[in-house]
């Protein structure tokens, strides 16, 4: 049963309960310990077997209900708040037609802005797909995300949920400008040279897009440690273009056609074919002693984050398989116990009679 299908009521009682199951663990693990004091200073040497056991089941009921509380504190606030912005809405009709159209605004925008960085100049495209017309687009869209946001916000008992849940919501909100707007502002040649800072902040736009998707998806299924690994690929990436493009790439726009990594935009695909394919891609050679250990630290890198990747993924559809097997496990422990017992309490009986 997933906590999505919980109304807001259900949601609060399961709360107290799992709390309540919290503290009755904590005295037990007092109990417990209290016990196997007793036991070591006996020197009893099925006590320390015992212990292992117990505390593997103790953590393992420790991890569950903390994750079960997060994840019901997490959507108690959702729902909260989803309840606050369909009244507001006048229904969940109407609250569901917004999340819709913000899905489909997202999508749209994705494809104007990759569009707009990979097209070329304003003189090749059609005439409602230059860059100036994108950036109004964009400035539009902004707009009906931000008020979706303060809307949301608004609606939240703990501001602090929305913007730490949320905060990719506020970053998609902010339009940024292409290169083709600096025109506009004439004389000031200076603001020029931002032009290539506001590529990277356009390039971090698509990944606030992508991981605001993301988001979307948490709410079908556990995708925490998948968001995580993304973003180190992302930040591994970037840091293999940088320090690639600066070793090997900078100041050979001469010879464009001869160094794959002569552009930061090339040494970026580089960069991530090595961290995806672990060097497979074959793109460059790094000469330099200092790229060839770069590149050797980004296959290892890659090699880590796909892997941990590739296991979430795996975790994800076989998750019931492994609950069903954990719990045959803590069964089987429990019998093991219930046998420890019996068996101390039959030599003590044996002791007793000699």
């Amino acid at each position: 049963m997933s906590t999505r299908n919980l109304t807001l009521d259900e949601t609060e009682r399961f709360l107290d309960r799992t709390r309540d199951a919290m503290t009755d663990l904590s005295t037990k693990i007092d109990d417990t310990h209290k016990q196997l004091a007793t036991e070591f200073s006996n020197a009893d040497p099925f006590s320390i077997g015992k212990a292992r056991r117990l505390l593997s089941r103790f953590q393992t009921q420790a991890d569950y209900l903390t994750n079960l509380e997060e994840s019901l504190e997490t959507h108690f606030h959702r729902k909260q708040i989803e309840t606050r912005m369909a009244h507001r809405l006048g229904g969940p009709r109407n609250l569901r037609a917004l999340e819709h159209g913000i899905l489909f605004l997202i999508v749209s925008l994705l494809g104007l802005l990759i569009y707009d960085m990979t097209a070329g100049p304003d003189d090749l495209r059609a005439w409602w797909l230059t860059s100036q017309n994108i950036f109004f687009i964009d400035a539009f869209c902004c707009v009906i995300f931000m008020s979706e946001f303060m809307l949301r916000l608004s609606c939240a008992e703990s501001k602090r949920f929305v913007w730490k849940h949320h905060w990719v919501d506020f970053a998609t909100s902010i339009p940024i400008p292409g290169e083709a707007q600096l025109s506009r502002f004439g004389r000031i040649s200076k603001l020029a040279r931002f032009a290539r800072i506001l590529r990277l902040l356009r390039f971090a736009r698509l990944f606030f897009f992508l991981w605001r998707g993301m988001d979307k998806l948490q709410d079908v299924m556990d995708v925490k440690m998948m968001k995580k690994t993304i973003r180190w690929s992302v930040m591994a990436t970037l840091a293999g273009a940088f320090f690639i493009y600066q070793l090997e790439g900078h100041g050979a726009e001469d010879n464009l056609a001869a160094n794959p990594v002569s552009t930061f935009g090339k040494a970026i695909w580089w960069s991530f074919t090595t961290v995806l394919t672990g060097g497979f891609g074959d793109i460059h050679n790094p000469i330099s002693t200092s790229g060839q250990v770069l590149t050797g630290l980004l296959v290892v890198v890659g090699m880590v984050l796909v892997g941990v990747f590739t296991a979430t993924l795996t975790t994800i559809f076989v998750g019931q398989q492994s609950e069903t097997e954990n719990e045959n496990i803590d069964s089987i422990l429990t019998r093991l116990d219930e046998l420890t017992a019996l068996q101390d309490q039959s030599h003590d009986k044996g002791g007793n009679s000699q």
